[in-house]
């Protein structure tokens, strides 16, 4: 089994046993540890006004409060669309899962189109969203907005920003989860917490996300939680909706009937199960599926054993998802069953939704500065 997944059976309490037992105890102590670092840090900026940059345009931070999958890529995508619709000149700044710590990208979308070159999954996926928005992949976010606004963009969209505070935003987008709100009640390493969940009192919108696959005395509960610790600041519900199947490319593939779809799935996403259950809830039969580690980059051997194995328990498909689509363009196997991609997108209820363009209209239409 990989180690990663053994981490989160063991902070999940899935694990049992005497070794189990121990390696939460010393998670625990290391957690106390984070705890008090995150604690000075957020009191610094607290605390500390001048350590914050603004950028001269408006910011729109865009996070959570856990490590894992929220729908940030969606939301971030969704935030976007509604910018350029409204002929704004977006960027994303974007740190780049795995790009090397002092990479620097600017990326124009007509170079993005003429060149191959994936500093990270997340970033791949929201070029495929989103071509007419500029991407700048920097774990430096205040250098990065420098170089947005001297590019000519009027506003910034920072995708994973929630904890980032050295750069000021003037909205902030906090995403919680609603099939695994608060990563099991605990901070780093023994839960998925980044921070306390007291945290989201920053947040000026927060935004449940799945709430559609929680049941709802779960949903209930989540909202009495968030209502204790934001108060009445707002709270919208968004579901990851799914309304076009396309090829590894992106290319839309037409005519799919998801009640005739026997599907093996495999992905390396945080959170798996929400991804075989979308699957279910669309129709598919699901066949078998198959876990990897959260961005998992794929061996040949992998990829040569999963038709295999699709052709053996007579499934018509395989289904993965968008991150790893864009990993394996240009190396599944030629020919056989075909890969299908579920394109996700975010969607509010009407008035969510009219809720949320109205704040984002009196964010870009303040000065930022």
């Amino acid at each position: 089994m990989d180690g990663r997944l053994s981490y989160r059976q063991i902070i999940s309490g899935k694990a049992t046993g005497v070794t189990a037992d121990v390696a939460r105890s010393a998670l625990s102590l290391a957690s106390l540890a984070y705890r008090a670092a995150v604690g000075v840090r957020n009191r610094w900026y607290d605390w500390m006004p001048g350590a914050v940059r603004r950028a001269g345009v408006p910011v729109i931070s865009i996070g959570n409060v856990t490590t894992g999958g929220t729908g940030k890529t969606p939301m971030t995508a969704w935030v976007a669309l509604r910018l350029l619709e409204r002929a704004r000149r977006v960027a994303i700044l974007t740190r780049g899962y795995r790009a090397p710590r002092r990479m620097r990208i600017d990326e124009d979308p007509r170079v993005a189109q003429s060149r191959k070159r994936i500093e990270s999954d997340e970033v791949e996926v929201l070029r495929r969203h989103c071509p007419d928005a500029r991407l700048f992949v920097d774990a430096d976010r205040v250098a990065a907005a420098q170089r947005a606004v001297g590019a000519g963009c009027d506003v910034l969209i920072m995708d994973d920003g929630f904890q980032h505070r050295r750069l000021h935003r003037d909205l902030n987008l906090a995403l919680v989860d609603a099939t695994c709100p608060f990563g099991y009640g605990r901070l780093l390493p023994r839960g998925l917490l980044r921070e306390p969940i007291g945290g989201l009192r920053r947040a000026d919108v927060v935004i449940v996300t799945r709430g559609d696959l929680a049941s709802n005395p779960a949903r209930h509960e989540l909202l009495q939680t968030l209502r204790r610790v934001v108060g009445e600041k707002p709270i919208f519900a968004a579901r990851h909706s799914v309304n076009t199947w396309c090829d590894l490319k992106g290319r839309p593939v037409p005519g799919i009937d998801a009640g005739a779809v026997r599907g093996l799935l495999f992905a390396g996403i945080a959170n798996f199960e929400s991804f075989v259950s979308t699957a279910e809830r669309m129709g598919v039969r699901v066949i078998e599926s198959y876990q990897f580690p959260d961005h998992h980059d794929y061996t040949d051997e992998e990829l040569a054993r999963l038709p295999e194995l699709a052709v053996q328990l007579e499934a018509n498909a395989l289904l993965t998802t968008e991150k790893d689509a864009v990993k394996l363009e240009g190396r599944w196997p030629e020919g056989g069953l075909p890969v299908l991609v579920p394109r996700v997108e975010m969607t509010f209820d009407p008035a969510d939704e009219a809720e949320m363009l109205s704040r984002l209209e009196a964010c870009i239409g303040g000065s930022g500065v």
